[in-house]
């Protein structure tokens, strides 16, 4: 016992002295960190079509890029044993199983790079596992430590900032039309379930450094008091049960040591009480009346509840379906496509298809396969566990609050994910918080061992090649994609005009730019058919004919790029029908509903061309579909009377008429 307690001791003593002499590597390191934590949640782009997580993404990987160079130069340079505990090989098996799973994906394009504008798949789950490895080897000392909690703790200050001038109708930038309620803060995030994961991990950050005496207290104060704000103006459940998690488990944290912080709380909570007030009273007659929404977030029965209660039912078939390695990372959207209910479908009126589980052990589960999902959980519960039980060992007052700090926002983003979407802005300050925490508390717990290299300096180059060439392609990929994105909105400007060989170019430029994501491509082929139908309008045939077969032809590579994509399949037999290609376009969408069959826009196009072939009874039968899925779709409506009145059932007609009135 004797021994055990003096290696212990022999063990902190060493790890003080290397905290004292931090070389400049390192200090570089901690910089890149902090540039990450600071850049991500704030930029956006205006000249991308994605505007704000494809630019997020192309710095995370330089950045981390940068990080890992410097780390292995000084690997190479002046070897370190490294720190390393059996936690983090549940990593490395999550990473063996990632990477299986996107051999074996549906698509491996996507689960190689993830979806558009979610962008979780293999590279980005190693980016977040090398981040996560290289701050745990670099924050040792408890000013690092210190820094990154007040960092989040401004950042997030600013964000919530911007939100609530969002929600006060002063954005100074016109975003235009967007997919939700007007005025509900979506700040640098571009949607407020993307910002409110974000929030929640800034909160108990902004609290502990408020509570913490320093210069800087009454700018804390000030962020907390935005991030409630902003909180309430994003307007979502996810955020909102985030937040509580955070503070309830701050609380038992610090419990009896907050005495000593009564009156800085009492400000704090009034200042909140004041703020949740005002706001309700200043929505009460606007379209956005947060007592109504915040009342409608707990009616399970209907609305939104409904719905991710049954995109969670496809996510089971989805594992159901695959349950070792899952769909692949980051296909959910591809997979959901033929796993979606009918009642889901029916809930957003056949409008659009979920891209993501809205639950992130589903979203994982789903994707990359139950053992994978586990794998990763473990390490988010070992990680809180460990965390909570050397946090009892810190002596330090400040940093006993910022290790809190650190552990609530972990357990707040991982409640607000229950409901949310992990998205490359929040979760890079998921992953650096949770590195600074292990790095600077692992020569507490002996279950961190510190391990040698032990092979020959030619054989650790090799090694350090090869991980540089990994995060190099990463890095280059993702800026290849964003300026392929950036081409994407030049192409779509140019395609208003009259250089229309220039539009072609730009939309053939961003697809060999951001290969695999068949949007850019489906949107030159509606941008070919919008073509044809002016052409068509003007009684300009051969125009009309080459812009035709030219649609075709894009859908056709957009289908290539992204093979389970119906809804470019259905685009193209919109194509193929407007040429006159009834029977070619019926045999593209018969397979468009094998894979979906609960298509909308499958069943009426399916409908028309049956219809044009003299098949009124089976055009009747997909009109009735449309019509059980959204039952005043005005189009189906219109089209099922004409065919009624056309076969002389007036009785049919006449009550489907009553509908369309």
């Amino acid at each position: 016992m004797a021994k055990k307690v003096a290696k212990k001791r022999a063990a902190k003593e060493k790890a003080k002295l290397r905290e004292q002499a931090i070389s400049l590597y390192d200090q570089w390191i901690t910089y890149i960190c902090y540039a990450i934590l600071i850049f991500l949640p704030l930029v956006f782009s205006r000249i991308s079509y994605d505007q704000f997580d494809i630019v997020k993404l192309a710095i995370f990987r330089v950045l981390v890029l940068a990080a890992v160079f410097l780390w292995l130069a000084k690997m190479l340079k002046n070897p370190e044993p490294i720190s390393w505990s059996w936690r983090e090989g549940l990593l490395a098996g999550f990473l063996v199983i990632a990477a299986i799973s996107t051999v074996t994906s549906i698509h491996i394009p996507t689960s190689l790079h993830g979806k558009y504008k979610r962008y979780e798949g293999l590279l980005t789950y190693i980016t977040y596992f090398t981040i996560y490895f290289v701050a745990m080897q670099t924050f040792r000392r408890k000013e690092q430590l210190r820094t990154l909690i007040g960092t989040v703790s401004v950042v997030g200050g600013v964000v919530a900032l911007y939100g609530i001038l969002q929600y006060l109708g002063l954005d100074p930038v016109a975003w235009g039309t967007v997919p939700f309620e007007a005025r509900r803060s979506f700040s640098t995030f571009g949607n407020p379930d993307l910002l409110a994961g974000y929030l929640v991990i800034a909160l108990p950050c902004a609290l502990v450094s408020f509570l913490d005496k320093n210069t800087w207290r009454w700018l804390h104060g000030i962020n907390t008091f935005l991030l409630v704000s902003c909180l309430l103006t994003a307007l979502t459940r996810s955020g909102w049960l985030g937040a509580l998690v955070a503070v309830i488990c701050l609380a038992a944290l610090l419990g009896r040591s907050l005495k000593p912080y009564w009156r800085q709380m009492a400000a704090i909570g009034l200042a909140v009480v004041i703020v949740i007030g005002a706001m309700m009273i200043f929505s009460i007659n606007s379209e956005l009346n947060i007592a109504s929404k915040f009342k409608g977030a707990f009616q399970l029965s209907g609305g939104t509840a409904q719905g991710r209660f049954q995109i969670w039912k496809a996510g089971y078939l989805m594992v159901k379906d695959r349950p070792i390695f899952g769909q692949g990372p980051g296909t959910f959207r591809l997979a959901s496509e033929h796993f979606e209910t009918q009642k889901y479908v029916k809930s957003v009126a056949g409008g659009t298809v979920s891209d993501n589980a809205h639950n992130y052990f589903i979203q994982l589960a789903s994707g990359g396969g139950p053992i994978a999902a586990v794998l990763l959980y473990l390490f988010f519960i070992a990680w809180i566990i460990r965390s909570i039980k050397v946090r009892r060992e810190i002596s330090d007052t400040t940093d006993r609050l910022m290790v809190a700090g650190a552990i609530a926002g972990i357990m707040g983003y991982l409640a607000t994910m229950m409901l949310g979407i992990s998205i490359v802005g929040a979760s890079s300050s998921f992953w650096l918080i949770m590195a600074a925490v292990a790095g600077y508390t692992w020569r507490i717990d002996p279950a961190y061992n510190s391990y040698k290299i032990g092979c020959t300096q030619e054989l650790k180059l090799v090694a350090s090649i090869a991980i540089i060439l990994v995060t190099l392609a990463s890095a280059l990929i993702s800026a290849s994609m964003y300026a392929g994105d950036i081409y994407f909105v030049k192409a779509l400007r140019s395609s208003g005009g009259y250089d229309r060989d220039l539009a072609v170019s730009q939309f053939n430029t961003a697809a060999r730019l951001y290969p695999g994501n068949g949007r850019v491509l489906s949107q030159l082929g509606q941008t070919y058919a919008r073509w044809a139908s002016s052409a068509m309008q003007q009684q300009d045939q051969k125009s009309f004919e080459f812009y035709g077969k030219q649609a075709v032809s894009a859908f056709e590579r957009a289908q290539q790029a992204e093979p389970l994509e119906v809804d470019y399949q259905v685009f193209l037999a919109n194509s193929l029908g407007l040429l006159g290609k009834n029977d070619e376009a019926l045999s593209t969408l018969d397979k468009v509903l094998k894979y979906r069959p609960h298509s909308l826009p499958a069943h009426l196009l399916t409908g028309m061309y049956k219809e044009r072939l003299d098949k009124d009874k089976e055009a009747i039968e997909h009109y009735k579909k449309v019509l059980d899925i959204s039952p005043t779709h005005a189009e189906a409506l219109k089209r099922i009377v004409d065919v009624y009145k056309k076969t002389g059932n007036d009785k049919k007609a006449a009550f489907y008429s009553k509908t369309l009135k």
